[in-house]
């Protein structure tokens, strides 16, 4: 019976460590940097058109254009998994080694990238809802009543330390996932109802600039809260890690990691499919300014000449108007 008890336990984990090699596999090596490199290009490019004078005007902006910069440090640093993966593809112990130095150093990056993207993406909508829309009904008549209201069997060399295995770094890590993405998501979905009850009143304002870009807005609220509240969940109700738990629990790691990734990359097709000051900011940088060449004829020659006549009469007269009016 011992024998055959032991050969399960053999059997269950060498299957989930597939499940987990395929998952990472799949997302790793072909979807992470399938979404991080297109992100990147269009994060970068949202910096460049938010640095631009037309798009200065806004508030939402300066947020935004923080809001980008967290991405493509997020982008950065997960598309440096990627390449991480591919190197251990070609060569397993070089790849572990640089894995295990890098690990560190990077899960402390994402964390600090992910904790300030959700609390600015909170104050965007703090901004939208408190500074934006207010002003847009300052010729409006807007009831008071509809304002008032209350606002281990892991084959790694790593393993956890007794500080990561107390109790305080329990409370830590609950305090963590708390502030980073429970409280902020719970906020921006109320916020986010808000505003579009509000935008919803503001029928003077359809078609603008400010509405474009408030519904942008609304979009890439309502995609964080979707994306990053499952790995909250994860962290805070299982206390689920990565490196230091079983294959299943990593592969599930693994989906939800990208998720927050996926976030990261699509705020610029947010923008560039809505709001049509940043498309044509975009479009702008693309523009080729082209010097344009008349062709000359023998007709226009004689025309210039006349011109060039009439200038010289005309400047020989002054001289003698001026004469004439002394006199």
């Amino acid at each position: 019976m011992s024998t055959e008890t032991n050969q399960t336990k053999m059997v269950i984990p060498n299957k989930d460590k597939e499940l987990f090699e395929a998952v990472q596999l799949i997302f790793g090596l072909y979807l992470i940097p399938i979404v991080c490199i297109p992100g990147l290009i269009g994060n970068i490019l949202c910096i460049i058109v938010f640095i631009t004078t037309s798009m200065q005007r806004f508030l939402t902006t300066q947020f935004l254009l923080f809001l980008a910069i967290l991405d493509t440090i997020k982008l950065s640093n997960d598309l440096l998994y990627s390449i991480v993966l591919i190197i251990q593809a070609f060569d397993q112990e070089f790849g572990k080694k640089l894995f295990l130095i890098l690990y560190r150093y990077c899960h402390y990056i994402n964390t600090v990238s992910t904790l300030c993207a959700a609390w600015l993406t909170l104050f965007v909508a703090i901004e939208s809802l408190f500074l934006g829309l207010p002003v847009s009904f300052r010729y409006e008549i807007v009831p008071f009543s509809t304002i008032n209201q209350t606002l281990n069997d892991s084959d790694s060399p790593i393993r956890v330390s007794k500080f990561g295995s107390s109790r305080f770094f329990r409370v830590y890590s609950i305090v963590m996932d708390i502030i980073r993405a429970i409280i902020p998501s719970f906020l921006l979905f109320y916020l986010n109802t808000r505003i579009v009850y509000l935008l919803c009143r503001m029928k003077s304002s359809a078609g603008t600039a400010f509405y474009r870009l408030t519904i942008s807005l609304i979009i890439i609220i309502g995609c964080f809260i979707c994306c990053y509240f499952p790995d909250a969940l994860l962290s805070l109700v299982l206390n689920m890690g990565y490196i230091d738990e079983s294959y299943q629990k990593r592969a599930i790691r693994e989906i939800s990691d990208f998720f927050i990734t996926l976030n990261s990359a699509i705020n610029f097709l947010v923008y560039f499919s809505i709001s049509y000051t940043f498309r044509r900011s975009i479009l702008r940088l693309f523009e080729r300014k082209t010097k344009s060449y008349y062709p000359t004829t023998y007709a226009d020659i004689i025309q210039r000449q006349r011109q060039q006549q009439q200038q010289q009469q005309q400047e020989q007269q002054e001289p003698l108007n001026n004469m004439g009016n002394m006199v």
